[in-house]
């Protein structure tokens, strides 16, 4: 490549624009893939200290198709790119595009070729085939045209990934209510088959049979009958909003009044911890259900404890800010209760979480699948918002967010 084929830029450099730095955010991760060392020091210079959106952009070199399919092989998320053209070989920009989209799978960066060589720019079926975001001349990039540049490549990405969560939020909300709907029918169907079958067991046992072994297989036909309207009581639990049960409390008093039960609840190799916050706001809820969720997240934390650990329980005052809900576009800011259980256990995958909340899903060898699609529904019937992070082999932390209580209430 010739100097005559660097990147150049004017003194617009001084005036190009910048947004307020979000501190909390994480940066923009551009990826400049040129063979000249020049491009990248230059790209730095200007791109160093601006932001857009509010993010920083954090700027990754490769020097050439091959290290550039290295760096995007790592957990990186990319949302632009600029490629060079010519390197290595005469396409391997072109190659490069092609492996991004088609081998490596992402729809989602905004890609940019450039070339020092004007008047040669790809055919006209590769830019809108792996949907290229544009395509410069080096000689063309300002200082000013540069972050122009960036900001519509990051503005079209952050476009892309908000309509793309947003889907499948939608696809999530519109999945729980079906489910909902057909636990609801559930619900009404068996309440009606165990009604029969309790009934009659309960005449059977009136008359006790001279046989042990019969009166044996009528008990065994009742526990298991019990066991079954459990499981539909839980099921109603998760589809009814039980409204007229609910009162202005201070959880801090709830938790303190069952930690016995919830101590009973864990395994002698776990460390149970509480941390309260003494000024803690009152919130609007269902007691019972505010206790059968944390029974259910403790139990959670429990079993993802294979050796010995720690569950720690936390309550605290929070407000959930507009730079929160951006993140978070189901939840909606105001102040809330926050309570926190976490744990040091054996952590989720990131492929189980998507599915967590779900009724019925389970990875245990036992267990009905409800515990933490009723703690879901208890959240969602409560106006709140309940957040999960978790690392393999470090740990899980579940954040109930509950509302604080409004003056009328």
């Amino acid at each position: 490549m010739n100097n005559n084929e660097l990147l150049s830029f004017s003194d617009e450099q001084a005036h190009q624009p910048c947004l307020p730095i979000n501190k909390k955010a994480e940066p923009w991760n551009l990826l400049v893939v040129d063979d000249e060392l020049s491009v990248h020091e230059v790209t730095q210079l200007v791109l160093k200290n601006v932001t857009v959106l509010g993010k920083n952009i954090a700027i990754h070199s490769a020097c050439s198709a091959e290290q550039a399919k290295e760096l995007m092989g790592s957990k990186t998320h990319f949302a632009f790119a600029l490629i060079d053209v010519v390197m290595e070989t005469d396409n391997a920009g072109l190659s490069l595009v092609k492996w991004i989209r088609e081998t490596k799978q992402d729809p989602n960066i905004r890609l940019v070729l450039r070339t020092g060589q004007p008047g040669e720019a790809p055919e006209q079926d590769i830019i809108s085939r792996y949907d290229i975001h544009d395509y410069k001349e080096k000689n063309e990039l300002t200082a000013k045209k540069l972050f122009t540049l960036c900001y519509s490549c990051l503005r079209t990405y952050n476009d892309i990934i908000k309509a793309k969560e947003m889907q499948k939020m939608l696809r999530h909300s519109e999945k729980m209510e079906a489910v909902g709907r057909l636990a609801s029918g559930i619900v009404h169907d068996f309440n009606n088959i165990l009604g029969v079958i309790l009934c009659n067991v309960e005449l059977l046992q009136q008359n006790p049979f001279q046989n042990e072994q019969q009166d044996k297989k009528i008990n065994s036909i009742n526990k298991a009958a019990l066991m079954g309207k459990d499981i539909v009581n839980k099921l109603h639990s998760f589809t009814t909003n039980k409204l007229e049960n609910k009162e202005s409390v201070n959880i801090n008093d709830i938790i303190t009044r069952i930690d016995k039960v919830i101590d009973q609840s864990s395994a002698s190799n776990t460390k149970l911890t509480y941390q309260f916050d003494s000024n803690i706001w009152l919130t609007y809820i269902v007691v019972s259900d505010f206790e059968s969720a944390l029974f259910n997240l403790v139990i959670n934390a429990k079993d993802a404890i294979q050796h010995n650990g720690n569950v720690l329980i936390q309550t605290s005052n929070c407000v959930l800010d507009d730079d929160f809900c951006q993140l978070n576009p189901e939840a909606i800011a105001g102040e809330y209760v926050l309570l926190t259980v976490s744990d040091n256990g054996k952590g989720i995958s990131p492929q189980v979480m998507q599915r967590i909340f779900e009724p019925f899903f389970t990875t245990k060898t036992a267990g009905t699948g409800l515990g933490l699609a009723l703690v879901y529904g208890f959240v969602n019937r409560s106006s709140g918002y309940i957040t999960l992070s978790s690392e393999l082999d470090v740990g899980t932390t579940f954040k109930m967010y509950l509302p604080k209580t409004l003056p009328n209430h």
